[in-house]
């Protein structure tokens, strides 16, 4: 049997990696530019892996790594990780922390530390029935999105800066979670009123962290040049709110995730990272995945119709366990993930594939480009919810690899945030379709393109129509 922990002795009877020609320093960054540059990753990866196969090494600028879009290799790398994994952090971030000497949360932690409070975060968070205290939240703020758009329905107009308002959704759920419902009523409101600006900052650091992600950061710093200051801008004015915010939820004490975050030891300025992590990890990923969510069941109005038929009569607690709704999020996790790649840094010398990687060097699992491949999914750019239905004998009904598409990765270091945020978009999915009929009317115009997470390549627009009830 294999032993997935046994390293590399011999590689001499390996083959080499595939690679594709650069230049020196550069490597191929100049056909990444061509190719329509960081906005266009993943098209690039997935032309290169048609080309080069499931597995190649390739530089691009100052990034060199592996490329992998094989499932079965996905779940190897996931089994030699490690308990401790270690997975990429974009330069700009880590020399932003640096140079304000800040301490982040969970997503910047490794070793030790990490590991001790992961598990914390694994007690509270993907606990059997850790819904429970994530449900009222999840539930209000979805009334509330579908109570502020039925003015816009009732008026024929387009929904207004639908990306700006999920972004605020997002927050709200992540808010009202870690306060707890016994304050949020009463203080919600006021702790809203603070973060208004936090969603637009929150977007705005990821779409100049992909500039930023094609030239040296610390060059960029050196020089000055605007992205940089923006970048800087906007994380410094994220911070000073969510710094402002954390405190006074802390000082509620509410009943909700911050107090048993507080229960289980956490303090102080440990408390405040860990928390204000949380906050700014929900806010951009959430938020885009309903997005795209939206933007499929309106521009396919049979398979909306149909997840109406299946869920209109449902109370809220049997909502999230509907087959057909569970079908829609992961076929818009499948088309659109919410981390295209995934990064690790293997912990010892090993063998990906037939060929040998060196302890260190970074992996890039290429979610998108084994999600969107018929070889694991029959008409894979087709969005189509039923082939996650199971069959009488357990298996899925249109999937041949399901471990192809991994939105919240596997492993040690998987989504921590998963049960929430799974959570959050049933919830709210069903309430909008159970109150309107949606239509995008610039669907066919609409592309997928990257700020480091999948975004619209022009804003969504979004019609709604009241549903009459029988």
């Amino acid at each position: 049997m294999e032993n997935p922990c046994e390293t590399v002795v011999d590689s001499g009877a390996l083959r080499e990696m595939p690679e594709p020609k650069g230049l020196p320093v550069l490597g191929t960054i100049v056909d990444l530019i061509i190719s329509g540059g960081a906005a266009k990753l993943h098209l690039y990866n997935d032309k290169r892996h048609a080309e080069l196969g499931p597995i190649y090494r390739e530089r691009i600028g100052s990034v060199k790594a592996v490329f992998i879009n094989s499932p079965d290799e996905f779940r190897r790398v996931f089994r030699l990780e490690g308990p401790k994994p270690i997975h990429f952090l974009p330069e700009a971030w880590t020399l932003y922390n640096e140079i304000r000497k800040c301490k982040r949360g969970l997503f910047f932690m490794d070793g030790d530390e990490w590991l001790y409070f992961r598990r914390i975060a694994n007690k509270l968070l993907l606990r059997p029935k850790s819904e429970e205290f994530m449900s009222r939240p999840c539930q209000n703020a979805a009334d509330s999105l579908a109570s502020r758009w039925e003015i816009y329905s009732e008026n024929g107009k387009l929904i207004p800066e639908l990306e700006a308002q999920l972004y605020q959704w997002s927050i709200e759920v992540m808010l009202a979670t870690l306060m707890g419902r016994n304050k949020w009523e009463e203080y919600g409101p006021n702790i809203m009123r603070k973060s208004e600006n936090l969603a637009k900052n929150l977007h705005r650091i990821f779409e100049y962290s992909a500039t930023l992600s094609l030239i040296p950061a610390k060059l960029a710093m050196r020089i000055k040049l605007p992205i940089w200051k923006k970048f800087v801008g906007s994380i410094d004015e994220v911070m000073e709110i969510v710094r402002i915010l954390v405190p006074e939820i802390i000082r509620l004490d509410g009943d909700g995730l911050t107090k048993m975050i507080l229960d289980e030891g956490v303090q102080g300025e440990d408390l405040v990272r860990i928390v204000a992590d949380l906050i700014l990890a929900a806010g951009d990923t959430t938020a885009y995945s309903m997005q795209w969510a939206l933007f499929l069941l309106a521009s396919h109005p049979d398979v909306q119709e149909r997840l109406y038929e299946s869920i209109k009569s449902l109370d809220q607690d049997e909502i999230p366990k509907d087959p057909f709704l569970k079908g829609v999020i992961k076929e818009s996790l499948r088309l659109y993930p919410t981390a295209p790649f995934l990064t690790r840094f293997l912990p010892e010398d090993n063998i990906i594939g037939g060929y040998r990687v060196a302890k260190g060097e970074l992996l890039l699992l290429s979610l998108y480009s084994s999600g969107r491949n018929d070889a694991n999914f029959p008409e894979a750019n087709e969005f189509r919810p039923e082939r996650w239905i199971r069959t009488s004998t357990g298996e899925y009904k249109g999937v041949i690899n399901p471990h192809a598409t991994l939105p919240f990765a596997l492993g040690a270091r998987s989504c921590v945030g998963r049960k929430l945020a799974e959570y959050q978009i049933s919830l709210t999915l069903a309430k909008i379709v159970k109150t309107f009929r949606m239509d995008c009317t610039n669907k066919d115009s609409v592309e997928m393109i990257l700020h480091l997470v999948p975004v619209p390549s022009e804003p969504i627009q979004l019609l709604l129509t009241k549903r009459s009830w029988p």
